[in-house]
């Protein structure tokens, strides 16, 4: 229930303005009623699409068999919605402006997950919202700052006077019934020696009223049936007009705030609510016949509520600013009127529609198909039909009637001759229906994204698919579910942003909430209104396991920088590395990352730097540098020379062997004589080993730092 300032009426000067605003609002309302009653029969037929009640069958003697498409596709898109946005702790992230301003953007983002999904059924809300989006075009979220009163009864018995004291000092307790039991004490003075009597409560029997303000935000799924939107509204934010209609109690309007004697007067009016809006609930909920039935009760009859929010110059001066008007009972009674900031409703639609508030719905485009599919199947079936249980033909007179209506099995057919009863073989014709199946399942993939194949129900098309096409199918069935995740991150962005303002604006105290397990203290009251908002939308499982694996490997990959250059390194922080392994454990589905690690790592102290050296030592330093220099290029020289030397001998060898053979073929054809040519060569070889030792261990005298250059 909403808090309302009936004071707010003051800003309506006299009773000609007011007629005036009754008229604009009267006006405004019927234009958006007849536009949301032609979208009220769309979202009826859908309802009842979703539940499996439509189409109907056209003959009663026809197969009653209803395809369930549209329910079979909202029910798969379901889950991996809403994994999508509570499958992180931060749905939502305000960010910061400057270095200084982290920490606030990061409590501020906490508190406000902490309002939605804590202290408000977050999941419930969403998940209807969500559903009601998906199968009745648009969903709707309000949130709004509760301030109205709630008053509970309790009664004590034989509480002590201790207990009692305490009770009674509790500002929001009133006393309605109190009963004592006394005793009687004699007391003795001192002084005088004279008794005295006197009686004091030794217990107590209460009655108690606690009435006490709710003061926090509530969010709530309203019904689509309850929502009115101007005709020529482009968006829902700079609609002309949106109104909510309700049906409260007198008990509820007076924890609003209103007096008894100003609604009393408006009992009764809850039924002009049963029109298009009672019609849509009833195909919603078909066990709602009676739910509109006054109470006897005077607290609990029921009244029609409005809220109209337009623009109007309330004021005067011009220009149309924002108002919000709340009216009572059929004749649009205003009671209230007031200036407003936000627009409490937010909108969630799947598929919108460029330059209108109302889009379209998966159920939209599933309803044909399901039609299809509905009266094929029946048709198939009656064929079956036909063809298990054949048609009789019959020799009128000859046959006993009763026998042959007797379908049980076994049971004879009396006939007075042969031949008097002949089956009528109908073949059956529903083989021809099956590619016609294939083709409507084939379409509503195509417009849904859901198969089996992203289903993972399909095991003989996965098996015989390669992994890449396997990912390729999944991420194509995947698309149109991101693009209405993004679509519905659009209304949630601005339903964080709504929750924020309204907690600035009118949280007067400090709370304390939980954050990565310590309680902190928080005040929104000295919180920037004008952040930036993120949605995070983790679009499927599967991108979440390909992030999954390009995260591991980034982990690695920092583990090694950091083993290697350190923690001081320029390239990746401690902290870096900590966020990286906080956001796996997040895409692992656990939302308490500080169950495994703590993310927050304070920063490293830097290390001390070595004095600046003096003149002296740099220049040593450099001396030493030049003669590990020279000694690198005397190695390289040395080796140059070595392998000139052995180069060098092996060729005169070379050539002094040719011409020892020479000479000694020479001598042997002029005198006959014997040369040994192969005791010269091996003396020659000797010489060539005893060069080639020599260059080596000058070689290695270098590099040992005790040869000659």
């Amino acid at each position: 229930m909403e808090y309302t300032d009936t004071k707010g009426s003051d800003d309506i000067k006299n009773d000609e303005e007011m007629l005036d605003l009754q008229a604009v609002v009267k006006s405004e309302m019927e234009s958006a009623q007849d536009f949301i009653e032609q979208i009220g029969q769309e979202r009826d037929e859908a309802t009842r699409y979703y539940l499996g009640k439509e189409p109907g069958a056209t003959s009663e003697l026809q197969s009653e068999y209803i395809s369930t498409d549209v329910r079979d596709s909202v029910l798969f898109m379901l889950p991996s919605i809403m994994r999508t946005f509570f499958g992180t702790k931060k749905v939502v992230e305000f960010v910061p402006h400057s270095a200084e301003d982290i920490p606030f953007a990061e409590q501020q983002t906490a508190y406000i997950n902490h309002i939605i999904q804590e202290k408000n059924p977050g999941f419930n809300v969403m998940y209807n919202a969500f559903k009601d989006a998906l199968i009745r075009k648009t969903g709707f979220v309000k949130a709004y700052w509760d301030d109205s009163i709630t008053s509970t009864c309790h009664e004590f018995s034989n509480i002590s006077p201790e207990d009692y004291t305490a009770l009674i000092m509790d500002e929001d307790v009133e006393i309605v019934e109190e009963k004592m039991e006394m005793e009687t004490l004699t007391i003795v003075n001192e002084m005088t020696g004279d008794e005295i009597t006197e009686e004091r409560p030794i217990s107590y029997d209460l009655k108690i009223r606690r009435v006490k303000a709710k003061d926090q935000v509530v969010i709530e799924a309203v019904p689509p049936e309850e929502v009115l939107i101007s005709r020529s509204a482009r968006d829902i934010h700079t609609a002309p007009y949106v109104a909510h209609r309700m049906v409260k109690t007198m008990s509820e309007l007076i924890a609003m705030g209103y007096e008894k004697e100003e609604i009393e007067q408006y009992s009764g009016t809850g039924g002009a609510y049963d029109s298009a809006e009672y019609e849509a609930e009833q195909a919603r909920n078909p066990m709602s016949e009676v739910m509109y039935a006054d109470r006897p009760d005077p607290a609990g009859q029921e009244i029609l509520y409005v809220e109209h929010y337009l623009f109007y110059d309330l004021d005067g001066d011009g220009i149309d600013e924002r108002v919000r008007v709340c009216t009572l009972g059929n004749g649009m009674n205003i009671v209230n009127a007031m200036p407003w900031d936000d627009l409490p409703i937010t909108i969630f639609s799947p598929d919108p529609e460029p330059h209108t508030a109302i889009g379209s719905c998966p159920a939209d485009y599933l309803i044909p198909i399901q039609a299809a599919k509905s009266q094929i199947m029946r048709d198939t079936l009656d064929s079956l039909g036909h063809a298990i249980f054949p048609r009789l033909g019959i020799v009128e007179g000859q046959v006993n009637i009763d026998d042959v209506l007797n379908t049980d099995i076994g049971q004879p057919i009396r006939m007075r001759a042969p031949g008097m009863v002949q089956q009528l073989t109908t073949p059956f014709q529903g083989r021809e229906a099956f590619p016609v199946l294939g083709y409507l399942d084939e379409a509503k993939e195509n417009r849904t994204g859901v198969s089996k194949a992203s289903a993972g129900l399909n095991a003989d098309a996965l098996q015989s698919s390669t992994k890449a096409a396997v990912a390729a199918t999944m991420s194509g069935a995947q698309g149109r579910i991101e693009l209405i995740c993004r679509h519905f991150g659009e209304g949630l962005r601005d339903l964080y942003s709504l929750v924020n303002n309204l907690v600035i604006k009118n949280q007067d105290k400090q709370d304390v909430f939980r954050l990565n397990n310590e309680f902190v203290p928080v005040d929104p009251r000295y919180w920037d209104a004008n952040k930036d908002i993120v949605v995070n939308v983790a679009i499927s499982k599967g991108s979440d396991e390909e992030k999954m694996q390009v995260l591991a490997q980034m982990a690695g990959k920092q583990e090694q920088i950091l083993q290697t250059l350190g923690p001081q390194n320029p390239m990746v922080s401690l902290q870096q590395y900590a966020n990286t392994l906080g956001r796996i454990i997040e895409l692992a589905g656990f939302k308490d990352v500080s169950a495994f690690i703590n993310t927050d790592i304070p920063p490293m102290p830097p290390q001390p730097q070595d004095d600046k050296p003096d003149a002296a030592e740099m220049l040593a330093q450099a001396e030493i540098q030049k003669a590990q220099v020279q000694a690198q290029k005397a190695i390289i020289d040395s080796e140059t020379d070595r392998m000139k030397l052995i180069m060098e001998d092996d060729f005169k060898r070379d050539e002094a062997e040719a011409d020892i053979r020479l000479k000694a073929a020479e001598l042997s054809a002029k005198y006959g004589a014997e040369i040994n040519i192969a005791e010269i060569n091996a003396l020659m070889e000797r010489d060539r080993e005893t060069i080639r030792q020599l260059a080596k261990s000058q070689a290695a005298g270098l590099f040992n730092g005790t040869g000659s250059g």
